[in-house]
């Protein structure tokens, strides 16, 4: 049964780009070097992201170190496979334009952030939210297939606006770059360029020599 304001279509449709996307099912969590440019300055060491997505740093340089975490944390948020006991999305289409060239617009009926959504050929493209007094577009402009098939991003862009006035405070250019790791696609770059009043501003890490953490036998 589909909840009060839902349809069925548009919830179909939103579940099936969910489950296109490439995710970490079982993930046991993994290490890697680290190394990257945060404000101008270089820093690196170890990075490590545990199986339930949380992320430790040894690195040498402080100033990087939230930007770093809030990264790999954002990244393994993301991978995360979905649980089954979660409850369905209520969606329905936001208007009856299904030539729009990136896709069908799905609003979701409640929730906190006003979240919509766009989907062109079974892919999320576009994710709206309004997070506090701002709101955010991000536009997906590349995705590329792992071994299963499933889309992994590899660049996309983000659109930041003044609730209130609809003012554009600044846009972020991202690139990913991944690797294969056992059964498991792991970051080994990301490149987020951010245009703004007070000028560009580009921040950067690279990760290698990854290895899988071994989950502690029961």
């Amino acid at each position: 049964m589909i909840s009060s304001g839902g349809d069925k279509e548009a919830i179909t449709l939103f579940e099936n780009a969910l489950a296109k996307r490439a995710n970490w099912a079982k993930f046991p969590g993994f290490t890697a070097a680290v190394v990257g440019h945060v404000d101008g300055r270089a820093f690196g060491g170890t990075a490590r992201v545990a199986a339930g997505g949380d992320v430790s740093l040894d690195i040498d340089e402080k100033h990087a170190v939230e930007w770093v975490k809030d990264q790999l944390g954002s990244m393994a948020l993301h991978r995360r496979a979905p649980s089954p006991k979660r409850a369905r999305p209520v969606l329905r289409f936001a208007d009856q334009d299904d030539e729009h060239p990136l896709g069908r617009l799905l609003t979701f009926v409640g929730g906190a952030m006003a979240s919509s959504y766009r989907v062109r050929d079974g892919e999320i493209t576009v994710v709206n939210r309004a997070i506090g007094p701002q709101h955010m577009t991000i536009t997906v402009l590349d995705n590329r297939p792992n071994a299963e098939g499933k889309s992994l991003p590899r660049s996309y862009s983000v659109q930041y606006w003044d609730g209130k006035s609809g003012k554009l405070l600044r846009t972020q250019s991202v690139q990913n770059r991944w690797t294969r790791v056992g059964r498991f696609d792991l970051p080994t770059r990301l490149t987020v360029t951010t245009a703004s009043q007070t000028g560009l501003n580009v921040r950067s890490l690279r990760l290698a020599k990854h290895k899988l953490l071994v989950k502690a036998a029961r």
